[in-house]
């Protein structure tokens, strides 16, 4: 070759560039796979998460449920025993009124004390020592 550059050529070796392609492809394929293993392990992952927390969603609505059951059946008793005591408090109410009566302290006097009814006029001997009569009987001392 003239002005002493030489340019080498290399043969091509088509069995060399075969084996290339081969191993280029595989070692593709396997990143392939692997990025698929990530991916459906990553979609496994999210699945699992999903149902977990719908699952613990679920679980806490039933325990929520099931404590506001027992909530409304306790006001339910409470509301009913309310009721009862209103109404015993209503019958004891009357009774302490009958009780009460006037006539029927006085009926209990008289027969089975033996007292009688006051009489409306009492005199009482009036005080020497008072000068002037102010309309109040005074008893002596």
């Amino acid at each position: 070759m003239e002005g002493g550059t030489e340019v080498l050529a290399r043969k091509y070796d088509y069995y060399e560039a075969w084996e290339e392609e081969r191993v280029f492809s595989k070692n593709k394929r396997k990143i392939a796979v692997e990025n698929k293993k990530e991916a459906s392990t990553t979609n496994a992952r999210t699945v699992f998460v999903v149902v977990a927390v719908g699952i613990a969603c679920y679980l806490c609505g039933v325990v929520l449920g099931s404590a506001y059951f027992r909530g409304c059946n306790a006001l339910v008793a409470l509301k009913i025993q309310e009721e009862d005591l209103l109404a015993k408090n209503e019958a004891l109410q009357i009774d302490v009124d009958k009780l009460r009566n006037p006539a029927r302290i006085t009926d209990i006097a008289s027969r089975q004390l033996g007292m009688s009814t006051a009489r409306n006029n009492i005199y009482v001997q009036a005080d020497s020592n008072k000068i002037a009569y102010d309309g109040y009987a005074y008893a002596k001392k």
